[in-house]
């Protein structure tokens, strides 16, 4: 695991750009429905994820990644910000 902060304002454009996003904290390739904490997605890894969407203008809360801690979910939920935002 070597994480490696995103340009600022990186919002996932395609659920491959977010699962590159988070693969960056896990050691493993989850599938789309696994659980991403079961993968190694810890609370501070979690956080600059939602820091680094905040950055590009995408609201999401910790509470949220941590209730849907799947790669489908998260790519649903950011869709439905990424669209609500523009």
């Amino acid at each position: 695991m070597n994480p490696q902060p995103c340009p600022p304002a990186a919002a996932p454009l395609s659920k491959e750009t977010l699962r590159a996003q988070v693969r960056r904290f896990l050691d493993e390739d989850p599938a789309d429905d696994d659980n991403l904490m079961d993968f190694g997605l810890n609370s501070i890894a979690a956080m600059q994820l939602v820091a680094e969407w905040k950055a590009a203008r995408l609201e999401v809360s910790f509470i949220e990644l941590a209730s849907r801690p799947t790669i489908d979910a998260l790519w649903d939920l950011l869709k439905r910000r990424s669209v609500g935002a523009a």
